[in-house]
């Protein structure tokens, strides 16, 4: 019964995860996207994506640490906005062994202040940056060591954000 009371906030947070984007998930080639907020504020949103990306400016072949230093510093783009708390730091990253493909990522304390939809979005943003790197297919977010207990799970997978809604594009 005590987790009945989640099933409105995990259902908002689904249904703000369908409007996550007009588009696919854009990658040129050989290009890495960092995902952020879209800013709700900036003139003309209307109702527009919940997320959207810019292109990963930093030289070589980026790995988990480079993407989410990148990605911690902030949004370069207008338009685009930190979902991440002030002060937020990687603390380290790892494979994990015995789960392969499973990328673990730990933050600093500061992630642990988000809740509700405010969360999901930040995990997004990092997922969808990570999954970018050769052999993530999910990424586990920690908090000075500490899962999120009121994630519904704790697998985050690239697939599970809708980035483009379909349904909405189409004309009557």
């Amino acid at each position: 019964m005590r987790n009945i009371r989640w099933l409105p906030l995990l259902l908002a947070a689904a249904l703000l995860l369908s409007a996550c984007g007009g588009r696919e998930a854009p990658q040129e080639e050989g290009g890495f996207r960092l995902w952020f907020a879209a800013d709700d504020k900036q003139a003309g949103y209307g109702h527009g994506p919940a997320l959207d990306s810019e292109a990963y400016l930093g030289d070589g072949e980026p790995g988990p640490e480079e993407l989410l230093s990148a990605l911690l510093a902030g949004p370069t783009q207008e338009g685009l906005r930190s979902p991440f708390p002030r002060g937020v730091a990687l603390r380290q990253w790892s494979w994990d062994e015995e789960r392969p493909g499973v990328l673990l990522v730990g933050l600093s304390e500061q992630y642990g202040a988000l809740a509700d939809v405010s969360l999901t979005l930040a995990d997004y943003c990092i997922v969808l940056t990570l999954a970018q790197v050769e052999g993530v297919e999910t990424v586990e977010i920690s908090t000075q060591g500490y899962q999120a207990s009121y994630r519904s799970h704790q697998l985050l997978d690239p697939q599970e954000a809708v980035l483009q809604d379909e349904l909405a594009e189409t004309v009557p």
